[in-house]
């Protein structure tokens, strides 16, 4: 048994060999065929060939570019509204705004006097009644 194991797994390398030889050549044979393509080409040829190439790339490069900008436009903005959304709850939670601050102490020394007169008008029937 052992043996039909390590007979098997031996035929199954070789097949695995033979196959990646096979891949290994046609590599090479499509290689050889650009390589000879490539020798064959004017210098014109070339030169047209490497603008293509280089236009392609900045092409790609700028709407990369412009991708990532409007991404990042995206991300600050939604950053923009989490904060605008956290600083309004805490708002909320925290107190009034600067805009009310002025208005709420008017109301506070309203109350204030509106206290000692009601202080006054007690003290002056406490003393009439005392009388």
């Amino acid at each position: 048994m052992p043996r039909s194991k390590t007979g098997s797994s031996l035929s199954e390398v070789r097949e695995s060999i033979k196959r990646i030889r096979g891949e290994g050549e046609r590599f090479l044979g499509q290689l050889r065929r650009e390589t000879q393509t490539f020798a064959r080409k004017t210098r014109t040829e070339v030169a047209t060939d490497v603008r293509k190439v280089r236009d392609e790339l900045k092409s790609r490069g700028e709407q990369t570019l412009l991708d990532l900008e409007k991404r990042g436009r995206r991300i600050v903005e939604g950053f923009e509204k989490q904060v605008g959304r956290l600083a309004e709850a805490a708002g909320n939670r925290l107190g009034p705004s600067h805009l009310e601050v002025p208005e709420l102490t008017a109301r506070v020394h309203q109350l204030e006097r509106r206290v000692e007169q009601l202080e006054r008008e007690l003290r002056d029937a406490l003393e009439q009644q005392g009388t």
